[in-house]
């Protein structure tokens, strides 16, 4: 007896599926309530008593006959019996015998004649009608398009199925429930991960709350959530669903029944996932047990446990050699697909290949690699975490054997996994499942990374490097192209550029919305949102007969000679149990280094928790943790947060830019893209070769993504006439923050300066800055400064999203708040600006603490405040890392304004006012601490 465990053996593609997949919710369609219940009552056939049991005599004759082989013959019976059955006036009942004829052609393998059955059975008089027995065909109907790779199609089908059972039987009841779980189930097979996940969390969270924990079919889902994770490679959460469902089948049905002997090997392969071999031994000799319980007399039922056993010892042994006998048992597991689940021949193809390959014997090792890609191929997808880690495996062997060709796979399987990986994040509902997803790349790019550095392998050098362009973000070339689009044309077609822009502004703000898991009637209001900007866009384009440029462009076609890109990327090797307090089992600091006149430099830098190391951090958590109250130093005063800058930086500058330094000999400007930790970092204070602080010899900018070069010189000078908006000397709530009289002064100083040259003045101050005056005022502006308060939290203890973590201070904020969509509570989250349209700034000033703060991401480097502006358009931030002082906050920023007066572009007036600062030109400014807390992001 073969048990496939939950693995299917039918050819699957993957497809882009729409929005409704991504929510993972209620999924509706056009059944009216009223006339489902109606239909309750009107199941009696209606010409006569002896026409439905003549008709249901005559549908088992043409069952029967088909059943015995006689295919063709037995179709036209069908046919028959169905015709008959069309002629009476019971809706249900005709539903009921084409569920039974469309069953019988599946058993005996002929799905063609079924759909034509499908077809035919939704063409009926009966399918005008609302029954049940049409909500269990439409169910049957979808399932079979499913199966043959056809998701596409099928997904309309199951939402019509999934809402006709909600309305007979409710949204959470059995059967509604398990047609949901047939939906995700079918997701997952075709290929889309985020989208099955974020179904099979929902049916379980639902039927644990409607059906209860003690309810088999709470257990089904439980196991199929689970059957997903693992896939995605979270086996840490999927083990604790397996044994919350052991638990329940178990006491149900008893230790030797089937479902649980299925949930009992699934647990074993979470602890075979996690490295806990003997706990894996454990669950495969419990699941021996049971067969051969249910089955004493049948070898091939216990023999899969025992290949399952065999396999971990296999695996357990690690980089030990094992015996020729062992090799060629691990091998007979590969080409019994009779006998043994798919999974497991994948698993044990790709073990014997790695045995075979250290023999020497890379051709057989090779070829066993391209069998398990072949079984996962048929069995899941070729795009699908399996897929992808089996094409990782094959590129990775190459290098040993052929460097070109390697090149060729890893930058083939990039572009095909970040397609997909685009795709996924894009629809995931759930962040942790996100980052699941994304952590399958994270293994790419970790190996990538590797041959980029290894030896003999500059060959992989541009090609790393054009892989972690698409990385850093996941925009993508195509957004990449409408960027480079947009400023082509910003100065001649007014109206295509704000297309373009909105475009790129709502699909940030969607990507962000769907992979934090935000997923309510806001994400959907953007989702609509963006797609209708799209179509506008592309109607506009039509109408213009313009077409967007389709090749992203690389840095270094947009430097001058004296420029240089440095692009740090941080690659990670995940241990199989993410949700470990160390997860981590490797990570790699590269610098990528790119020129106008030469080809990309990768270079590894080791170990980030190294590179930057606990002293810099502690300095830095210090900074963050101590009030912002420096004294006058020049007065005499002590002052207690001064930076230790010689003490903690000094290594820096050897860890982060001396390996770079041959190939930035020439270069005055330096394009610095941070990543992970690298975003706290003040590089302004990194010291030089020479004693000085690296900002001397280099212009310093920093980006927020490596495509903000596309528009980096795009109005980056003070327009001298431009409409500067100013809010400070802000009332709160009583009680609420404490009051910042300094502000009132800052914003009247600036004011000054901007009408001294003719520029248009708003100021919003006391009680007058609410969100709706400032979002209007904001969007005639070229320059907005908000002198007020901010705030960051970690997101870690409270478990809550970082952009609802961070914001700004508004009049009336009180000291209790609630993170909501609420434009009355006096705080601006950085959710709630990420919808703002800020494109029309050239420059926005936050001066308030630890606005440029944000928690370490995978998918987009930082997340905070700094994410939320680039998603809203603001071409340039001036934030904080730290907490500063009122006084020092206030000076600093109206000297930086005086510098940008004398006609110097954003960049060189900050720099210029930092030298100010330490040279004690800027009252309350002197000390690092100060200074060195304000960074411009770019882009």
């Amino acid at each position: 007896m073969t048990i496939a465990l939950g693995f299917a053996r039918v050819r699957r593609a993957a497809a882009s599926l729409g929005i409704i997949l991504a929510f993972g919710a209620v999924l509706t369609g056009p059944v009216d309530s009223a006339a489902a219940q109606d239909s309750r009552a009107r199941r009696a056939p209606a010409q006569g008593a002896n026409s439905v049991p003549t008709v249901t005599a005559q549908l088992k004759n043409a069952i029967a006959l088909t059943r015995s082989g006689k295919i063709d013959e037995g179709f036209a019976q069908l046919n028959a019996a169905l015709d008959a059955t069309d002629r009476l006036d019971d809706a249900q009942f005709a539903m009921g015998q084409y569920f039974e004829a469309t069953a019988t052609l599946r058993a005996v393998k002929r799905d063609d004649l079924a759909e034509k059955l499908f077809v035919r059975a939704f063409q009926s008089k009966a399918a005008a009608q609302s029954t049940p027995g049409k909500a269990d065909l439409l169910l049957m109907y979808a399932i079979l398009v499913s199966d043959h790779a056809r998701i596409a199609e099928a997904v309309p089908l199951y939402m019509k199925a999934i809402a006709a059972f909600n309305a007979y039987w409710g949204e959470g009841s059995e059967v509604s429930l398990i047609a949901n779980d047939k939906l995700a189930v079918a997701l997952s097979a075709n290929g889309s991960a985020a989208s099955a996940t974020n179904l099979g969390w929902h049916n379980f969270v639902l039927a644990e709350k409607t059906l209860g924990p003690n309810h088999r079919t709470t257990w089904k889902l439980a196991n199929n959530y689970a059957d997903m994770l693992r896939e995605i490679g979270a086996p840490a959460k999927a083990l604790e669903l397996d044994l919350f469902a052991i638990e329940g089948r178990a006491k149900h049905y008893g230790e030797n029944h089937l479902n649980t002997l299925v949930t009992v090997n699934n647990a074993g392969q979470d602890f075979l996932a996690l490295g806990r071999f003997d706990d894996a031994r454990r669950y495969f000799r419990r699941h021996r047990a049971i067969a051969t319980a249910l089955a004493p007399k049948d070898p091939g039922f216990a023999g899969q446990a025992d290949a399952w056993l065999f396999y971990t010892d296999m695996l357990a042994a690690g980089d030990t050699a094992i015996s020729p006998a062992d090799l060629e048992r691990l091998e007979a597991i590969v080409a019994n697909e009779e006998n043994f689940a798919d999974f497991l021949r994948i698993k044990a193809a790709v073990l014997a290949a790695g045995k075979r390959e250290a023999r020497g014997e890379r051709d057989k090792g090779m070829r066993l690699r391209e069998i398990a890609l072949a079984i996962a191929t048929r069995a899941f997808t070729a795009q699908h975490p399996i897929s992808f880690e089996i094409k990782l495996g094959i590129a990775t062997a190459l290098i040993a054997v052929d460097p070109n060709r390697a090149v060729q796979n890893f930058t083939a399987l990039d572009r095909e996994m970040f397609d997909w990986m685009k795709r996924e994040v894009g629809t995931a509902g759930d962040r942790a499942v996100a980052e699941a997803i994304r952590a399958q790349a994270d293994h790419l790019l970790f190996a990538f990374g590797r041959f980029a550095t290894g030896a003999g392998s500059t060959v992989a050098q541009p090609a790393f490097a054009a892989a972690v362009l698409r990385w850093k973000t996941l925009g993508g070339g195509d957004a990449t192209a409408l960027r480079r689009f947009e400023t082509e044309v910003a100065d001649k077609d007014a109206e295509t550029a704000a297309l373009v822009r909105t475009a790129l502004r709502l699909n940030g703000e969607k990507q962000e919305l769907f992979s934090s898991g935000n997923i309510d009637d806001w994400a959907r209001s953007v989702w609509q949102r963006q797609d209708a900007a799209e179509k506008a866009l592309a109607k506009r384009l039509d109408a213009i007969g313009v077409k967007p440029p389709q090749d992203p462009i690389r840095p270094a076609q947009l430097l001058a000679p004296q420029e240089a890109v440095v692009n740090y990327f941080i690659t990670r090797q995940w241990k199989a149990d993410r949700q470990s307090k160390e997860p981590l089992a490797a990570t790699v600091l590269y610098a990528i280094v790119e020129t106008a006149t030469s080809e990309p430099r990768v270079v590894d830098l080791g170990d980030p928790g190294k590179t930057v190391d606990t002293g810099v951090r502690t300095e830095i958590a210090r900074l963050r943790t101590t009030r912002a109250t420096v004294p006058d130093i020049d007065a005499g005063g002590s002052d207690t947060r001064a930076l230790d800058t010689k003490g903690r930086f000094q290594n820096l500058h050897a860890r982060l830019f001396a390996p770079l330094e041959a190939m930035l000999k020439d270069k005055t400007t330096l394009y610095v893209v941070p990543d992970g930790f690298l975003f706290a970092v003040p590089f302004s204070l990194l010291p030089g070769a020479d004693g000085g602080l690296l900002e001397d010899k280099f212009t310093i900018r920093l980006l927020t993504s490596p495509d903000a070069l596309i528009a980096i010189h795009a109005r980056e000078k003070l327009e001298r006439t431009g409409a500067m908006l100013l809010a400070g000397g802000i009332e709160y709530g009583q009680p609420g923050p404490m009051p910042l009289p300094g502000t009132k002064t800052e914003i009247e100083a600036i004011a000054k300066l901007a009408r001294a040259r003719g520029a248009p003045v708003e100021m919003l101050t006391g009680s007058g800055v609410s969100e709706a005056a400032l979002r209007e005022a904001i969007g005639k502006a070229r320059i907005a400064h908000l002198a007020t308060h901010g705030f960051y939290h970690d997101s870690t203890a409270s478990g809550l999203d970082t952009l609802w973590q961070s914001g700004i201070v508004l009049s009336g904020a009180g000291d209790g708040r609630w993170p909501l969509r609420d434009d009355k509570d006096g705080y601006l989250y950085a959710f709630e600006l990420m919808d703002w349209d800020l494109s029309g700034l050239d420059l926005l000033v936050l001066s308030a603490c630890e606005t440029g703060r944000g928690d370490e991401s995978f998918v987009s480097g930082l997340r905070g405040l700094p994410t939320a502006l680039g998603i809203a358009g603001a071409r340039r931030a001036l934030l904080t890392l730290w907490p500063v002082a009122d006084e020092g906050t206030a000076n600093f920023t109206v000297r930086f304004y005086e510098h940008l007066a004398e006609g110097l572009t954003y960049s060189d007036a900050l720099r210029q006012t930092r030298r100010d600062a330490r040279d004690g030109k800027v009252a309350g400014a002197k000390d690092a601490s100060v200074w060195a807390a304000f960074v411009l992001f770019e882009g």
